[in-house]
């Protein structure tokens, strides 16, 4: 789909089957412009009306004026699709050239689809193969393009109204031989040299399939996301209501007319069902994730800072565009509460009819969905606001010692006093052993202070010699850390334990008058001590209905330290690095420290300096330099007639209402379930509001607040038609992870299973009824549901595999638990670039689908995954283009266990590529490992794991679970026929 003419504000006309065409609608002007999504290009361009003047409901949409047409099919008998080759077509203008997939011809065993998004499926030989193999080859389906619209299938023989009718067999473009041409086969053989990654078992045999281009994928949807909002000057207006948002991954624009952007908070339906029923009906969830904090694009706004402004004395919301005034401005009506409110004398202003002040446009909480307030002293909670003190504690044990990390730890706080540390910062160094050492860097040189009472610690010092400004002491800090290893690092140190507990209780009385960050450093499972842990691993139990026990603590008192850390605004970061011999720390368990109080936790084992400085580095800079605050607490709003069900992400909680998180930054990522307390009136729409009160890393105390209107929908299609698929697989990965503690991952697993086909199965139900129970029907907005359900169920998270510990997979929970909305889609479906068709077109990027038949041998492909940044370098690749990467054109020399690029001063395409890697990683939380596979010399075991589109590890394919589910939607759809038949019979036997 090619994006809107921003120039003349007009698309293509719509096409329905059935339905007569519409007119197309036109827009001129600056106005039109700035509606559009561009920037005003003149002072009255800038003009725009109140929020409580916008449309909503089936209003027409004052910012995207058409919708893209639909795509014309040809249509095929039976008879004709075992004949011959169909034709596949694409609509003009539906796509960018460079973007147009190319369909390879099938078999004739092979061509059961038509469609370039087509959705018929076939089952496994298990599955009464031959007559549904028979009934699917019957079948024809058809796709629209256009995010906003469903994927449907025609009846076998019954062309629809605008259907291209089949030309005769000696007019086909393309016909079916019996044998494969030259290049069929060439593309075959091609795809049989690569058909098992290196290092795992041969796959099984030929079995009946569908063509792979003809099922839905991320990519074409990427790209056409891409295309759209990603053009320069191009601004997405946060009131257009009438069309799906920006995909999260998609690096758009944001120009803020009321609602906030985006990146802040996102509903997983935006049109809100009018009625639980609903919800209960569809199976959609329900809910919204809020990232409080986010990044923005560089061209974005900065959120602006003012006072503190009037709220509702009911709610106690904060005043917002969606109020509105009455009484000439004297009273305002809170959008949430509905409930009217005096307006202080001197914040008085005149109103206009509709209810806006007159001063609106010189007063940004008036005019804009997203603002900072100033929070005065009755906000500071008894505790005055002062810069982010960090402490760092490091286990210096006989076992941490034989462990390369001090010695990274040391260069990389080195680099940071050089490149400077945030304003303000306030920064403490602390080691432990079996006791625990506090250093003072006041003076010229640092003096150790040694507690060695571990059941009762304490501070020697005061928090003005702990802590200090790293600027002004960087002296003395750079020749601490440069004696630090000389210090431990000797015969004479024979203490193999560290008091872990102990070390983290002294850091929180060290920072409980101010509150602030900890690092720890861990290097092995506590078990010295007050807090130590018995080593209750059990590989048995993985996989097993059991192993949901590992996933729990085993000691309450650290759940009671870390509510006591959150209390007194205390984050805790652990960086757990353990031997290779003895990687068991019971994450479960010293990991809720970190949960609670909103840190991270860094679990690295086998850790190698040579592999993993680069990462480790990255990891820790980013937890220091991106923006954050302290002692936080958010709670979210909504109108009348919602209300917040439960909450999902990494913090503690004491009431119903308020998420307490003694660290928030801008990774950090909540989600809320929502429910209906009552019926929604559809002409009404309403309002979300999360507002965040905390202290920023420089000391200042305020009050970050994001507005949502959405509106209200009766029915399920306008319900599905914009769905927001990447916003509800956070929410639900979020909602799984939280039920680990009481389901097992099988059934964890049964339960998505089941929640696809409810989701799929209603939308046959309310949105697709006419259509033939042998059709395989998506909605346009969820099509890609069961490839991310397949995906999520090969993950890390709930894949059986005996190679991942349990502490490896409690560690995912929490950080994906914290993760973004892109941050997950990345984890779900990693990114795959041709490299070697960028390098040789120069533009948006071209992405390929993650399967293993689809690395070409004669290209270079880059896969970004969560924890691994794979660099696939084929066996006939160009010996240009690897020489311009790594500087040799010989495979063998290079080094597939690199840390970073090498930079190659006079190749344009080694910059090229180091500037996408930049571009890639710098603002990411967890930097993925570089890892070099060189076709047929490397093993690809780690890559085939990020190949979801593949049967991997006991796990059956993309195509495979989308026959499995298309097999149970057809199981329900008769199961709820019969169940009709037997009631009606029942009702009429009763009567007569």
């Amino acid at each position: 789909m090619n994006p809107p003419n921003n120039q003349q504000g007009q698309r293509p006309p719509m096409f329905r089957p059935g339905i007569p065409p519409q007119r197309p609608i036109f827009t001129n002007g600056p106005a039109s412009q700035q509606l559009h999504g561009q920037l005003p290009t003149s002072p009255s361009a800038g003009i725009r009306p109140p929020p409580s003047q916008q449309p909503f409901g089936n209003q027409q949409a004052a910012i995207r004026p058409g919708l893209a047409p639909y795509k014309s099919t040809a249509q095929f008998s039976p008879q004709q699709q075992r004949q011959q080759q169909p034709q596949i077509q694409s609509q003009p203008g539906s796509q960018p050239q460079h973007h147009r997939p190319h369909y390879l011809p099938q078999p004739q065993n092979q061509q059961l689809f038509q469609s370039s998004s087509p959705q018929q499926i076939h089952t496994g030989s298990t599955q009464n193969s031959v007559p549904l193999e028979q009934q699917m080859s019957d079948m024809q389906i058809n796709s629209k393009p256009g995010r906003n619209k469903r994927i449907y299938a025609q009846m076998p023989g019954t062309p629809s109204p605008n259907a291209q009718q089949p030309l005769p067999p000696q007019q086909q473009p393309q016909t079916l031989p019996q044998q494969p041409t030259a290049h069929q086969q060439t593309i075959q053989q091609q795809r049989k040299a690569v058909n098992t990654p290196l290092g795992l078992p041969p796959r099984s045999g030929a079995k009946p399939r569908i063509d792979p281009d003809q099922i839905p994928s991320p990519v074409q949807i990427q790209l056409m996301d891409m295309a759209k909002y990603e053009v320069p000057n191009y601004y997405y207006g946060t009131c257009d209501t009438q069309e799906a948002l920006p995909l999260a991954n998609t690096d758009f624009r944001t120009l803020d007319q009321g609602n906030c952007n985006p990146r802040f908070m996102r509903c997983t339906l935006q049109t809100i069902p009018g009625a639980s029923d609903l919800i209960r009906d569809t199976g959609l969830p329900f809910g919204l994730v809020l990232q409080p904090l986010a990044k923005l694009h560089a061209d974005d706004a900065a959120l602006p800072v003012v006072p503190l402004a009037a709220r509702c004395s009911r709610c106690k919301a904060y005043v917002n565009p969606w109020c509105k005034f009455t009484q000439g401005g004297q009273r305002f009506v809170c959008n949430l509460c509905d409930f009217e409110n005096m307006v202080k004398p001197e914040d008085v202003c005149p109103s206009d009819a509709s209810g806006r002040r007159m001063d609106a446009d010189q007063r940004p909480e008036f005019m804009l969905g997203s603002v900072e307030f100033d929070a005065p002293e009755e906000y500071w909670e008894d505790v005055e606001p002062k810069p982010l003190h960090w402490l760092i504690a490091i286990d210096v044990s006989r076992r941490a010692m034989e462990r390369p990390v001090l010695e990274i730890l040391v260069h990389t706080l080195k680099q940071m006093l050089q490149s400077g540390f945030p304003p303000a910062l306030k920064i403490g160094i602390m080691t432990f052993d079996t006791a625990v050492h506090f250093w003072n860097f006041e003076g010229e040189q640092a003096t150790m202070m040694v507690v060695p009472d571990i059941d009762d610690v304490f501070v020697p010092m005061s928090a003005q010699n702990l802590f200090v400004d790293a600027t002004e002491s960087r002296a003395v800090i750079e020749n601490f850390l440069d004696q630090l290893q000389n210090l431990f690092q000797n015969e004479r140190n024979t203490m193999p334990h560290a008091v872990f507990a102990s070390a983290v209780q002294a850091a929180a009385l060290a920072l409980k008058s101010t509150g602030g960050k900890v690092s720890v450093f861990q290097s092995s499972l506590p078990s010295f001590g007050p807090g130590s842990l018995k080593n209750r691993d059990d590989p048995k139990l993985y996989g097993q209905e059991r192993e949901k026990g590992l996933f729990q603590p085993q000691d309450s008192s650290y759940i009671q330290l870390g509510s006591d850390c959150v209390q007194s605004g205390i984050s805790i970061d652990l960086w757990l690095i353990p031997a290779a011999s003895t990687p068991y720390m019971d994450v479960a368990t010293i990991g809720v420290l970190s949960a609670l109080t909103g840190g991270d936790t860094h679990y690295l084992p086998n850790f190698d300096a040579q592999l993993h400085s680069v990462q480790f580095t990255h990891d820790f800079k980013h937890s220091i330099f991106r923006e954050q605050g302290y002692r936080a607490a958010l709670r979210v709003r909504c109108s009348n007639g919602l209300s917040v069900e439960d909450l999902y992400g990494n913090f503690h909680m004491s009431n119903a209402t308020d998420v307490e998180l003694a660290n928030v930054n801008a990774d950090t990522t909540v989600g809320v379930a929502l429910k209906h307390d009552s019926k929604l009136a559809v002409s009404k729409p309403v309002y979300f509001q999360c507002a965040l009160l905390y202290t920023t890393a420089q000391g200042q105390r305020r009050v970050r607040v994001h507005n949502l209107c959405l509106n209200v929908g009766a029915a399920a299609n306008p319900i599905f038609k914009l769905a927001d698929l990447d916003t509800s697989l956070n929410f639900i990965i979020k909602r799984n992870i939280t039920l680990t503690a009481k389901k097992s991952l099988k059934d964890l697993s049964y339960d998505m299973d089941q929640s696809a086909v409810k989701i799929l199965t209603s939308y046959r139900k309310y949105c697709a009824s006419g259509a033939s129970a042998a059709q395989l029907i998506l909605p346009e907005s969820y099509k890609n549901l069961p490839l991310l359900f397949s995906s999520l169920k090969k993950s890390a998270i709930m894949r059986k595999d005996s190679t991942l510990n349990v502490d490896a997979r409690v560690s995912f929970f929490r950080t994906i638990k914290a993760t973004s909305i892109s941050g997950t889609i990345q984890w779900l479906y990693p990114r795959c670039i041709k490299l070697h068709t960028w390098f040789a077109e120069q533009g948006v990027l071209p992405l390929e689908r993650l399967s293993y038949d689809r690395l070409d041998p004669s290209g270079i492909y880059w896969i970004q995954s969560h924890s691994t940044l794979f660099i696939w370098i084929g066996s006939n690749a160009s010996a240009e283009l690897v020489e311009g990467i790594f500087g040799t054109c010989n495979r063998n020399e290079i080094n597939p266990f690199m840390q970073q690029l090498p930079e190659i001063e006079t190749s344009a395409i080694n910059s090229q590529l180091r500037q996408l890697y930049s571009a890639s990683t710098d603002n990411i939380p967890h930097l993925p490992q570089l890892q070099v596979i060189r076709h047929g010399l490397d093993l690809e075991v780690e890559l085939s794991k990020v190949l979801v589109e593949d049967e991997t590890f006991g796990q059956m394919s993309y195509v495979d679970y989308l026959c499995m589910i298309h097999k149970q939607i057809q199981t329900e759809l008769e199961r709820e026929k019969q169940d009709s038949v037997i009631s009606s019979a029942s009702y009429w036997a009763h009567r007569y």
